[in-house]
């Protein structure tokens, strides 16, 4: 069978995820799912290319050749090359990634072609797109590039980028050997700066040996050898760098690179370096800057700092400037001259731009955006841009055909974008954007309408009557989980609606009927399918609906089915099918249910009560028969066939409205038809990828014509026809005419009623308007409402952009009153109870009194057992009369309680386990327990060293360690006897006294400790410069980390000897048996006599008398009770005494232990001392530790970076090997292919030499004129590309070939029989011709020889280049391998050692904590001392001198002060002279002095002078006045000249217009002038600007010298050095 007679494809519909781009200048093309179209610009037609296999993964085209590329998405993909518009195969490259392309790239000239594949082999593959051939591969491991272009002013130059790096490729070719040479660019920082610093990699050999050691490589720290030590930067000093995601050749090579916050560098094409041009401000990159109130830094990060910020996610280059465009949605030009740098936005689309692209003439911009929209960009048109393409990026829910599926079809989004397609040709007829989510779609064939699902529960209603404007007409929210599954049956009677949690919803499919909620069912799981076939001869439907049970798994489907029907009454104003809840009776409908032991994915249900299954375990499609049940709610499944289904699951069912065919859809993609009767398959396609997740929906029309399918993932819509072989009769024909009749009268009628309907809510929009802004809708019952945004397909999508903004907001802003609102479910459980309360009303009001009066028994039961005793009060919860509900509260009381004990007990045990770990750890394990003593008034506390006992391996090591010492030591003993010479008696002596005056510095200062001054000695330590192996600094930590034994003199050890045997001895005397304490202890209970502190015990008995009246005694009685007092006051006396007694010897007591407490404390300090010089001690011997174990590090460091030399050595020698067999190969290569060329140069000098043998029966004079005829050849000039002046990279040659083929056309109009001189016969001149030919084949082969010969010499001489470079590597390495050994060895000598020095003995300068020590030398404390001697004797002699200096320097002084004294003295005379020679009297003092009355006259002139004040005011106010109404002119005059300036300003921009344009024409004109004119104007105006500094600079003087001028002149002027006072008028 052939697929083309049964099933053909109508349209695509889509938008791809990839960048769209031109095919050619009027054409685009975009890869949606397994298909490419391409869309023509003026026609707006479309063309779709199939893939053969699986779906289109990356693609490129070449606009100038009109090829496209494209690879597919499975194992061991192919690339496709086709040709536009015949849509020929081109070629196939084979064999160049396992897994998927991630780019592909067209070189601009030439045949070469680039992939890159991703995992496993990362590889940058270059093909000959012509021959198919793969010409070179390189790989580059981890590397998720996103950027692949070639350069278009170099076939051999491309540039491949990801976020992490930016590589620059060169092709480099010998003849047909081609290889890849890689080229790192650093991309900097995001702050401009370097992203990595340069001393990361600086080397031992970089820097001296320093105070610490050598300085190593982080790699060499970090302990990396191989590919990782040469790349290895810690995580602290990488700063983050520029992401790219965009790049653009400029016509010079350098290259624009775009980041992702919007950088954009400029990478040179020499020196690989980037530079960026412009930068987001710091606060843009760091917006904690603001947060943290930290001061914003000015300076410039960029270039060019005035760039404002554009995004710049996709660039392209023209004449016009650098254009890009980003996430933003805006396209910006930047315009880079030579003085100044310019930024327009040209436009601005609202969404997020994906990438941008001119056509191959550079006349049009294509912008595609990730909304799913394409517009074309054009400068020169007056309405510069035109909107191709406006679909949508989101996945599609479903699509079904509107009505009987004639002319439309709908499709839905899930973020609520509703689209009407034309079935004819896909046209896209209108949008509705609605602010909900869909979750699926159902089309009424009854009428114009659309039913969508929403997750929130509602079902809105959309009015398809007029396609064109589609709109919401009602909405009804039914419940609060999401809308599952919604299906109208082919009769388009009844709506069905399945919830997620199994509740089932019946409404009616007609607008008259207001779409009313008929009733619900509940279903006891998750629905999963539904079907509902309607039977057109008895006007019934029946539904089926598949549920996943809980505890299923909802991969594998449900086990249960769900059988009902819909009756006729269903649908009737009082239907007694549905209780007044809104349930309908499971009796009325017929409810039935079978459970089945195959789980399904999928049940459709025909009208000859036949099940169509799909099951994923088994990958198959079952045919069941319905038969009755044993019981009348159930039914039992006959399984009639079974046949294999898709290998991908789970499947999906669908069946046509005639019943005869069954479809079946996958994860695979694949679409198989069967006969519904026979199970038959008899076609298969594939629609959709398996990578995209296969095919979500699929519908048939009901004629069985058109069936619509919708991919999971890929967002693609697709319409095919269907031409399957007539296997219904007649009978089933003619049902679906009358089907299709009858739908089509119906649909007439009710869109009637919507058209109604829509009248209605256009004149009541204000007052029912639907609420869209929230989450999901309000319910309104029979009331038709307008809402939602519709768009014709040539509209603005700015509302779709706004109302998708808002539905983004819904989640997050929902308003209280949409969470509160009752759904369909709620009002009738409310209904319902209100119903239920007044028909109970009598019953209700009857059982209240008699609670209420029960209450109150209750209440004075309660009441007098408070009063009742104790033991016979009964508990609170006694008076609870539910004990049902009494008992569930205990029951929840303990089950809470047993939940917080067992947490309880968890937490108890799990503190428990702690705290034995703890203990084991801590307490158990030590052999030397923790203890604290504590003082009692100081605070001090000393603890002591806790310890653990050693291990037997431990033990066994240090063992070990001791023997090897012992015989070292030995053996060093042993050389040193051999070695020295013995000394005579009195050397010998004098050797001694000085060995024993230098053992205690020894044993101090060089070892680094004062352990020898607290008797710790351990003779198996190494000296501190003995320390130079790693075994020795391994064995003495060993050393330095064990206990040593204090030295105890013979003395001291008898004395511990002696104590410790009296010890002994008191301790067996104390445990042997004294009979004298027994007897004491038995007889008299321990003591002999009755001790005072039994007074206070004593008390004399009272009188019983006493308690009588003092006048009932008698007179015996009144003596008793003076013996009784007096006995009591002795008593008493005794008491006293010994109370005092008593204190006396407390007081005594108290001194004595304030005395022990005090000697405590003071042997406590003197502990807590020791303890901080053990302390002291015990941090010098760690030092010691800690200084062994950083030379140690140093040590490894330096064995890694050995390792890593040594490496990097070999790989560089392997290379050299490898590239020098590559030299001779390529010695090999070109000494064949000179060759070759020789051979070919000879074989065309010997056709030059055997013309004349050619023509040997030709007279010689017609050979001479037939030379010049065969050497003639025609004046061919190469014909350049022909490109737009808008193409930045100006005309490009054609290639030899082309440029071969202009020849070859040239001549045939030479071969011409005209350009033959007369008398010449043909026969001669066809000869001429041939062998004309063969020759300028021979000199076109010669030619392209030589330039592939040129070409092999100097892939050779690279190569050769490569091998000095990786000689020249080798032998640094070797260098820096003997350069590191030398400091190893320098190291190993250069010993640190630890000294204890007193204190006077260190002489440096000391910082904030700890001293530099870094420029200080060691001396012996003698050099010093002798010194500080000289120093001393120095010292005073100057002190002497001084002394007597400063005697004399004294009388000095003394004479100059008297000096000055006698000289002021002199000036005060002169001054007093002076006074009295210019002493006068003036005239007031004279008055004063004449006026008997001077008062008077003072008053007199001072009321002379207020008149003159107050007259000055008043002609100052007046003055005032008239400078007011001076300055009201001014500010009519003031507003006169701004109505002026406005409509000079309106005039100046009319002018700037103007300007403008006129300087664009002179620009325009200018262009064309050349560079010598060009270059004369610029020496003018530097001659010019010249000339002005030098004028500018001669005024600058000539002010000076004026200034110089009018300062000497003022000198000349009289100075007066004293005036006459003014008289006093």
């Amino acid at each position: 069978m052939e697929n083309a007679d049964h099933l053909s494809l109508s349209w695509v519909k889509g938008y791809t995820t990839q960048n769209v781009l031109f095919v050619n200048n009027n054409t685009i093309c975009y890869p949606c799912g397994n298909y490419l179209i391409f869309m023509d610009i003026d026609t707006r037609k479309e063309t779709v290319l199939q893939c053969e296999r699986g779906s289109i993964g990356a693609f490129t085209t070449n606009n100038a050749r009109e090829i496209v590329a494209f690879a597919e998405q499975r194992l061991k993909p192919l690339i496709y090359l086709y040709t536009f518009p015949e849509l020929s195969k081109t070629a196939v490259l084979m064999d160049g990634a396992e897994l998927e392309y991630t780019l592909l790239e067209f070189s601009y000239s030439g045949y070469y072609f680039a992939s890159f594949s991703s995992i496993p082999e990362f590889s940058l593959t270059i093909w000959n797109w012509k021959t198919s051939v793969r010409l070179c591969s390189e790989s580059v491991m981890g590397m998720q590039a996103n950027v692949l272009s070639f350069n278009p002013m170099n076939q051999l130059q491309l540039c491949l980028a990801s976020q992490d790096c930016l590589f620059i490729w060169n092709i480099e070719r010998s003849d047909d050997f081609h290889i890849l040479k890689r080229v790192n660019v650093k991309l900097p920082a995001e702050d401009g700066s370097v992203a990595v610093p340069e001393d990361v990699w600086v080397g031992s050999d970089c820097n001296s040996l320093t105070y610490y050691g050598p300085r190593m490589l982080l790699s060499a720290q970090a302990g990396l050898v191989g590919k990782m030590a040469d790349t290895f930067v810690p995580r602290d000093l990488r700063k983050p760098q520029v992401q790219p995601v965009s790049v653009c050749w400029t016509p010079s090579s350098d290259l624009y690179v775009g980041c992702k916050k919007g950088h954009l560098l400029l990478v040179d094409a020499e020196l690989h370096k980037a530079v960026v041009l412009a930068a987001p401000s710091l606060e843009q990159l760091n917006p904690d800057i603001i947060t943290t109130n930290q001061a914003p830094s000015k300076i410039s990060l960029s270039v060019y700092p005035m760039l404002k910020l554009c995004t710049v996610n996709t660039m392209a280059l023209s004449t016009k400037g650098l254009f890009t465009a980003g996430m933003d949605g805006t396209l910006y030009c930047i315009k880079v001259k030579p003085h100044i740098v310019e930024m327009e936005e040209c436009w601005s689309t609202g969404k997020p731009i994906r990438n941008i692209t001119f056509s191959a003439d550079y006349k049009l911009l294509l912008i595609a955006t990730d909304e799913g929209s394409v517009h074309i960009y054009d400068p020169s048109w007056q309405n510069n841009v035109i909107t191709l393409l406006d679909l949508h990026s989101e996945d599609y829910v479903f699509a079904g055909l509107l009505g009987t599926g004639k002319q439309y079809c709908v499709s839905a989004r899930v973020l609520g974008i509703v689209q009407v397609w034309s079935i004819v040709d896909g046209k896209n007829i209108s949008t509705l954007a609605l602010p909900v989510k869909i979750t699926v779609i159902a089309c009424c064939p009854s009428s114009s309408n659309v039913a969508l699902g929403t997750e929130t529960g509602s079902i809105c209603y959309i009015n398809m009557v007029t396609v064109e404007k589609p709109h919401l007409v009602f909405q009804v929210h039914l419940h609060n989980v999401p809308i599952q599954c919604l299906q109208y049956d082919n009769g388009g009677q009844f709506l069905v609606a399945g919830c997620s949690d199994g509740h089932t919803f019946v409404m009616n499919a007609k607008p008259s009927k207001n779409f009313k909620v008929l009733g619900y069912t509940e279903l006891k799981g998750e629905v999963l399918g539904l079907s509902l076939p309607f039977d057109s001869l008895k006007r019934t439907v029946n539904c089926l609906m598949l549920i996943c049970q809980a505890g299923e798994d909802k991969a594998y489907g449900g086990t249960q089915l769900t059988k009902f029907e819909l009756p006729a009454v269903l649908t009737a104003a009082a239907s007694s099918a549905v209780n007044y809840h809104g349930k309908m009776n499971d009796a009325a409908i017929q409810k039935q249910n079978c459970q089945m032991e195959l789980p399904l994915t999928s049940a459709v249900l025909d009208i000859d009560q036949n099940v169509y299954g799909y099951s994923n375990l088994t990958r198959s499609i079952h045919k069941y028969k319905i038969a009755e049940g044993k019981s009348n709610d159930t039914f039992e499944l006959l399984p009639q066939s079974q046949v294999e289904g898709q290998q991908l699951g789970p499947g999906l069912l669908c069946l046509s409205a005639d019943q005869q065919c069954l479809a079946s859809v996958a994860k695979d993609g694949f679409i198989q038809l069967r006969d519904a009767n026979t199970m038959a398959m008899y076609f298969e396609t594939q629609v959709h990828s398996y990578q995209s997740g296969g095919v979500k929906s699929i519908v048939f029309s009901l004629s069985s014509q058109i069936v619509l399918t919708t991919g999971v993932h890929d967002g693609t819509l697709v319409c095919l026809t269907a031409r399957h072989r007539d296997m219904a009769g007649e009978v089933v024909l003619d049902r679906t005419r009358s089907l299709i009749e009858f739908l089509d009268q119906s649909c007439a009628a009710e869109d009637k009623v919507l058209i109604v309907k829509e009248q209605r809510s256009e004149s009541y929009t204000s007052k029912d308007k639907l609420d869209t802004t929230g989450d999901d809708s309000n319910i309104i019952s029979g009331t038709a409402t307008r809402s939602g945004v519709s768009i014709n397909s040539h509209s603005s999508q700015s509302s779709i952009s706004s109302v998708r903004s808002s539905w983004g907001k819904m989640d997050s802003r929902r308003s209280p009153k949409t969470i509160l609102e009752p759904t369909w479910l709620e009002m009738k459980m409310a209904e319902a109870i209100e119903k239920d309360n007044h028909k109970n009303a009598e019953a209700t009001a009857k059982l209240r009194k008699g609670i209420k009066k029960l209450r109150g028994t209750i209440k004075k039961m309660m009441i007098e057992n408070e009063s009742v005793p104790e033991i016979e009060r009964l508990d609170q919860y006694e008076f609870n009369l539910d004990l049902k509900e009494q008992k569930r509260l205990h029951a929840e009381g303990e089950e809470k309680v047993a939940k917080v004990r067992e947490t309880i007990e968890m937490e108890n045990l799990a503190n428990q386990y702690l705290r034995d770990v703890i203990k084991r750890e801590c307490w158990d394990m030590m052999a030397v327990k923790g203890r604290t003593l504590e003082a009692f008034y100081s605070g001090l506390a000393v603890t002591n060293y806790p310890m653990r006992e050693r291990s037997n391996k431990e033990l066994e090591l240090l063992g070990q360690i001791k023997r090897q010492r012992t015989t070292e030591l030995a053996d060093l003993k042993a050389r040193k006897d051999i070695v020295e010479t013995p000394l005579k008696k009195d050397e010998k002596e004098d050797e001694e006294a000085e060995d024993e005056d230098s053992r205690e510095e020894e044993s101090t200062a060089l070892k680094g400790s004062l352990t020898s001054l607290y008797t710790v000695v351990n003779h198996y330590l190494y000296k501190q410069l003995d320390l130079h192996t790693k075994d020795e600094k391994i064995n003495q930590i060993i050393l330095l980390e064990i206990t040593a034994e204090r030295y105890l003199t013979p003395e001291q050890k008898r004395k511990l000897e002696e104590e410790f045997k009296i010890e002994q001895l008191q301790l067996l005397a104390a445990k042997a048996d004294n009979w004298r304490e027994r007897a004491l202890k038995d007889m008299m209970g321990g003591v002999l006599e009755v001790k005072k502190s039994d007074i206070l015990k004593m008390e004399i008995p009272v009188p019983p008398f006493m308690d009588k009246p003092e006048y009932e005694w008698n007179e015996e009685q009144l003596k008793q009770a003076k013996e009784f007092a007096l006995k009591e006051q002795e008593l008493n006396e005794e008491k006293d005494k010994y109370r005092k007694t008593l204190e006396s010897e407390m007081k005594k007591i108290q001194g004595t232990i304030a005395e022990t407490t005090n000697n405590f404390d003071e042997t406590m300090n003197k502990l807590f001392d020791r303890k901080v010089r053990t302390e002291m001690i015990i941090y010098q011997e760690e030092l010691k530790i800690c200084n062994l174990v950083f030379s140690l590090r140093i040590e490894e460091e330096l064995q890694n970076r050995d390792a890593q030399l040594n490496y990097l050595l070999s790989e560089q020698k392997n290379c050299t090997v490898q590239r020098e067999h590559m030299v001779h190969e390529s010695k090999v290569m070109v000494d064949r292919y000179r060759e070759t060329y020789d051979d070919l140069v000879a074989e065309d000098r010997l056709l030059d030499r055997g013309f004349r043998k050619e023509f040997f029966d030709v007279h010689a004079t017609v050979v001479d004129q037939l030379y010049k005829l065969y050497k003639r050849r025609p004046k061919v000039q190469m014909k350049r590309i022909q490109v737009a002046a808008a193409s930045p990279f100006g005309d490009r040659l054609h290639s030899a070939s082309e440029g071969h083929t202009q020849l070859v056309a040239a001549m045939e109009e030479l071969d011409s029989p005209r350009n033959a001189y007369e008398g010449l016969e043909p026969a001669l001149w066809n000869r001429l011709i041939e062998i004309r030919q063969m020759k300028i084949k021979s000199e076109h082969q010669i030619k392209l020889k030589a330039v592939t010969l040129a070409e092999m010499h100097t892939f050779l001489q690279q190569r050769i280049e490569e091998v000095e470079k990786s000689v020249q590597l080798a032998n640094s390495f070797t260098l820096d391998l003997s350069n590191l050994r030398e400091t190893k060895s320098q190291f190993q000598l250069n010993l640190m050692v630890q000294l204890v020095l007193k204190q006077g003995q260190v002489e440096v300068v000391s910082s904030d904590f700890i001293p530099d020590y870094s420029n200080s030398i060691l001396l012996h404390k003698g050099v010093v001392e002798d010194l500080n001697s000289t120093i001393q004797s120095l010292g005073e002699r100057k002190v002497a001198s001084m002394v007597e200096c400063k005697d004399f320097k004294k009388g000095i002084v003394q004479l100059e002060w008297e000096y000055e004294k006698m000289l002021m003295q002199m000036d005060d005379l002169h001054q007093r002279i002076r006074d009295i020679l210019k002493l006068r009297i003036t005239k007031q003092a004279q008055m004063y002095l004449r006026e008997t009355n001077y008062e008077a006259r003072v008053n007199a002139h001072i009321m002379g002078m207020e008149r003159s004040v107050d007259g000055q005011l008043k002609f100052h106010s007046k003055v005032i006045g008239q400078k007011d109404d001076r300055v009201k002119d001014l500010e009519r005059q003031i507003t006169q000249l701004k109505q002026e300036l406005r409509e000079m300003d309106r005039q100046l921009k009319e002018q700037h217009i103007s300007v403008s344009e006129t300087q664009n024409v002179h620009e325009m004109t200018t262009m064309a002038q050349s560079s010598q004119d060009a270059r004369a104007r610029f020496k003018d105006l530097v001659q010019h600007n010249k000339l002005m500094e030098l004028s500018r600079a001669q005024a600058e003087d000539i002010a000076i010298l004026r200034k110089e001028l009018e300062r000497q002149r003022m000198r000349t002027f009289p100075v007066l050095t004293e005036t006459e006072q003014d008289d006093y008028n």
